[in-house]
């Protein structure tokens, strides 16, 4: 490659053994393996954007560092860089038609995260999971039936206290029917991507709603909105499943969604008042009704999400997580008051410097339940003293 092109990719720094090194890491999920180069290499791989020849690159490495480096050096860094398929090159190219072309043949969306997120075995997972809710398992029933669950995405081991608290109350919601909205993690074209595959996991296969799918497909509006491949390897709704088949243990069907980002409505370029909005909320409703089987919508979100990791150059110290928190209990009155439009705009009066993950599957959720109550009955904040996460359990019900 002449002039050679990187891709969307995460540079992350870390330490070892003394020395800085960058992560370079694909963005997008499409590739497990990721490369550690120095800083100097590092800038080096900035300057490949398609278009620097690769002597372009070494003039201007010299430039910048003020020392040479040879064009050999340079050929060597692509060909690792090309089979690490982060260039954009015929390599990756051809992977990724390989891999997608595989992926929507495919009726089944495999447990990515098992293995690596959780135990890949039925039974390791089923052990690890009676000692996670061991002696919360009973929960106080709600005041009536439940329609939806606010739950976290993050690790289970870090968010196990939420966990705990939200997911005995799965047992007490309406089924066979769970529309599970989710944030996508890597950029998408629209506010949903819908999936309509069955969902696996190390314990059975979740099947999609089969009457779901016909209604979907044939929709006037939805049917744009079907998009299998952001599903593929993101977790915020595969965290889920492995929970509700450990608390429900009987049959039922899932609708999964993930959600595209808010921020041009947070910016102020779109409204939530648009058509766009009001249609899909409206549209979800009517196929649910048409399907005529019991349902509950349960969110995987997560809230504020602050500190060094997350590019915040501020101490993480006593005073600023409990700051956080206050902020995260004005978000939650909305939730309490299933109020969409106030958790909106409460995150919008932000400007969403927290980086709140769940803003769209929350506000969704909020739309698509009108008319419950809703309680918070859990609520964390991880930290390891430079970065934070938070999240909350909250139940619907009417």
């Amino acid at each position: 490659m002449e002039k050679p092109k990187l891709r969307y990719v995460e540079a992350i720094p870390f330490e070892q053994d003394g020395q800085d090194l960058i992560l370079l890491r694909d963005a997008e999920g499409t590739v497990d393996e990721a490369l550690a180069v120095s800083r100097d290499v590092a800038f080096m791989v900035s300057l490949m954007d398609g278009t620097r020849t690769l002597r372009d690159i070494q003039a201007e490495f010299m430039r910048a560092a003020g020392e040479m480096v040879y064009l050999e050096r340079i050929e060597e860094l692509v060909r690792v860089m090309d089979e690490h398929l982060l260039l954009d090159s015929d390599r990756y190219n051809s992977y990724m038609k390989t891999i997608r072309d595989e992926y929507h043949q495919s009726p089944v969306r495999r447990a990515y995260l098992a293995g690596k997120g959780y135990a890949s075995g039925r039974m390791d997972l089923l052990a690890f999971l009676d000692e996670m809710f061991d002696g919360c398992a009973d929960c106080a029933a709600p005041p009536g039936e439940v329609r939806g669950i606010l739950a976290p995405h993050i690790d289970y081991q870090r968010g196990i206290k939420v966990y705990r608290g939200i997911y005995p109350y799965v047992k007490h919601a309406a089924k066979p029917l769970i529309v599970i909205f989710g944030t996508c993690h890597r950029p998408t074209n629209r506010l949903w991507s819908i999936s309509l595959k069955d969902f696996e996991t190390p314990l059975e296969t979740v099947p999609c709603g089969q009457g779901l799918k016909e209604l979907i497909t044939s929709h006037d509006f939805l049917k744009h909105y079907i998009d299998e491949w952001p599903h593929r390897t993101e977790h915020s709704i595969e965290l889920q499943l492995p929970l509700i088949q450990f608390m429900i243990q009987e049959d039922f069907e899932i609708l999964p969604i993930l959600t595209g980002s808010m921020h041009e409505y947070i910016e102020g370029a779109r409204t939530t008042a648009e058509d766009e909005v009001r249609l899909l909320t409206q549209s979800l409703k009517d196929v649910l009704h048409a399907c005529g089987k019991p349902y509950c919508i349960l969110s995987g979100a997560d809230l504020a999400h602050i500190g060094a990791q997350f590019g915040d150059s501020y101490p993480l110290d006593r005073m600023t997580l409990e700051e956080s928190k206050e902020k995260d209990e004005a978000i939650l009155a909305h939730i309490r008051n299933v109020d969409a439009e106030g958790f909106f705009h409460a995150i919008q009066n932000e400007r969403d410097s927290r980086r709140i993950c769940g803003l769209t599957p929350i506000f969704f959720q909020l739309k698509l339940l009108d008319g419950c109550r809703s309680d918070i009955v859990s609520y964390d904040q991880w930290t390891d003293g430079q970065s934070s996460v938070s999240f909350a359990g909250g139940v619907f019900y009417r």
